[in-house]
C-alpha cells in the first residue's frame, strides 16, 4: 500500500526527487506505525485510537487513519509486514543517498536500530517461508543465531503475529535507549 508515509520515499527516489528522510525520521515513523498496529491487534478501534493517543503534530492523526486503512485492506499480518518492509526500504534509500552516519552522531543509533529491525524482519520472513531452522540459520548472520532460534520457537508456539509484535517491541526498546 503506497499511502504510508515511508513508502513516499520510494516514489521520490524513482522520480529523481531528493529524499528528505533520514534514519531518525524512518525510525520514528515506523515506531508510530507499529504502535498503532499493536493497539489495533489488541482490539483498540480507530475511533478509540484517535481519541486516546497523544498527537505531537498535525499529520499524526492522518497516519493513524492510514494504518487502520492498511489493516482493513491487507489484514494485520500483511500490514505488519508492509510496515517493516517500508522501514527497511526507507533506511536502505537513506543509506544509498547519505551513507552510514558517523558513530559519534545521534543518527548512528537510529541507523543501528534500523539494521537490527531489518535482520529480525528477514528472519521472520525466512522462518515463514521454509519453517526449517537449519535453512534459516544458514542465511542468518552468526551474531543473530540466538535471535533466529528464539523467533523460530516463538512462531512455532504462538504464531507469526506474535513475532511481529515482538519485533515491534524490540525496535521500540532499541529506540528508547537512544
Amino acid at each position: 500500500m503506497a499511502c504510508l508515509a515511508l513508502s513516499s520515499i520510494t516514489v521520490a527516489k524513482e522520480s529523481g526527487q531528493v529524499i528528505d528522510h533520514d534514519f531518525i525520521s524512518c525510525s520514528i515513523l515506523t515506531s508510530e506505525h507499529l504502535t498503532v498496529l499493536q493497539l489495533a491487534q489488541r482490539g483498540l478501534s480507530e475511533v478509540e485510537a484517535l481519541a486516546e493517543l497523544p498527537f505531537n503534530n498535525r499529520n499524526a492523526k492522518g497516519r493513524v487513519t492510514e494504518v487502520y486503512k492498511l489493516i482493513e485492506d491487507e489484514g494485520i499480518l500483511n500490514a505488519y509486514s508492509l510496515v517493516n518492509s517500508n522501514y527497511a526500504r526507507c533506511a536502505q534509500l537513506v543509506f544509498e543517498n547519505k551513507g552510514k552516519p558517523a558513530t559519534d552522531l545521534v543518527e548512528y543509533s537510529f541507523y543501528y536500530c534500523a539494521g537490527e529491525n531489518r535482520v529480525r524482519y528477514e528472519i521472520i520472513l525466512r522462518i515463514n517461508q521454509s519453517f526449517n531452522l537449519d535453512r534459516v540459520l544458514s542465511q542468518t548472520p552468526d551474531t543473530h543465531f540466538d535471535v533466529a532460534i528464539s523467533y523460530f520457537k516463538l512462531i512455532k508456539n504462538k504464531g507469526l503475529l506474535a513475532s511481529f509484535d515482538y519485533t515491534a517491541n524490540n525496535l521500540k526498546a532499541c529506540l528508547s535507549q537512544i
